[in-house]
């Protein structure tokens, strides 16, 4: 019964997080020349999942497939759900991004954006 209801209000709770979206487990580390996120979503298709960036926002959506049978459970927690993590990461190269998804993992690689140096002379009026 414990998981029932917990998962009512874990559910109910979700409704008005994000839009209805539920959030899924990432790591962000930091490399060298900028930011890799790794994103746990086990259970999608790589056609499912969608990312987006825009105004140094990134932005990974994926739908769990729909159970399309009418089936009796007795504890109901992999619902079918909208995923959406959103993570600002500022000024980075847009063309750079590059995602990978094996085994459950996707894998986005982000470059930041190296600023030149540039040198000007001024002229005197």
């Amino acid at each position: 019964m414990r998981n029932d209801l917990y998962s009512f209000v874990n559910e109910f709770n979700n409704m008005f997080y994000d839009g209805g979206y539920k959030a899924f487990p990432i790591d962000v580390l930091e490399t060298e020349n900028g930011y890799e996120v790794v994103a746990d979503i086990a259970g999608v298709k790589k056609e499912d999942i969608k990312i987006e960036f825009e105004d140094g926002i990134l932005t990974i959506m994926a739908t769990l497939p729909k159970n399309k049978e009418n089936k009796k459970y007795l504890i109901h927690e992999r619902l079918n759900q909208r995923l959406r993590r959103t993570i600002n990461f500022g000024d980075i190269k847009e063309d750079s991004i590059k995602a990978s998804y094996e085994n459950g993992l996707l894998t986005v690689n982000i470059l930041l954006k190296k600023e030149e140096k540039v040198k000007k002379t001024i002229e005197i009026q």
